[in-house]
């Protein structure tokens, strides 16, 4: 009985190494910060921001995902927790949508504990295979290609956006989008990067 929950335990380890986006943080340079763009200026509080749904224009979502506007949904959440989720209707088939969304929340530059939003960021980025440094975009910028999720940091707030898309759906994948492309389109329309 104990060999085949080791055995279980040892395939799923392997498992779960070989197919998902985690690996170590072991080994993250904490001495390189040549990801924060030391130009970048804050253009809105995180106080002043509202409505990111006013952030996402429909025809500007078609025009990305080469559909017509009335195939877009956007979906308003509270204006306490500043997210937004959108919808791409791919057919005329009940639930064959894509999703995405865009959400703005709090992350103080200074952290509690002394450390700064760098050193965080640095260990985010470094344990996903497949996350990249995106320059000169906010403070600073990655993508994370496995979960077609763009995180641009603000001075004390973080911005991300997942770029409509799906893992399973066939007509999806062949389609072959380039979602980081569309994430960076999404966040460069923002006001809070104009």
């Amino acid at each position: 009985m104990i060999k085949k929950i080791i055995l279980f335990t040892v395939t799923i380890v392997l498992f779960t190494n070989c197919f998902s986006d985690k690996k170590s943080a072991i080994g993250t340079n904490f001495n390189d910060t040549s990801f924060v763009n030391k130009k970048f200026t804050n253009k809105v509080n995180f106080s002043k921001i509202e409505d990111v749904c006013g952030y996402i224009s429909a025809k500007h979502l078609a025009k990305l995902y080469n559909v017509n506007e009335a195939d877009i949904t956007i979906i308003k959440g509270n204006s306490a927790n500043k997210r937004c989720s959108f919808y791409v209707k791919l057919s005329d088939q009940k639930f064959d949508h894509i999703t995405g969304s865009i959400g703005v929340y709090e992350e103080k530059d200074k952290l509690v504990d002394g450390s700064t939003w760098v050193e965080s960021w640095q260990i985010r980025k470094n344990v996903s295979k497949s996350a990249e440094w995106i320059p000169n975009l906010g403070q600073a910028a990655y993508y994370r290609g496995s979960k077609r999720e763009l995180f641009v940091k603000f001075k004390d707030y973080t911005m991300s956006i997942t770029a409509p898309g799906s893992t399973f759906n066939k007509i999806e994948k062949e389609k072959n989008r380039d979602y980081k492309k569309i994430a960076l389109a999404l966040a460069n329309k923002t006001p809070i990067l104009k």
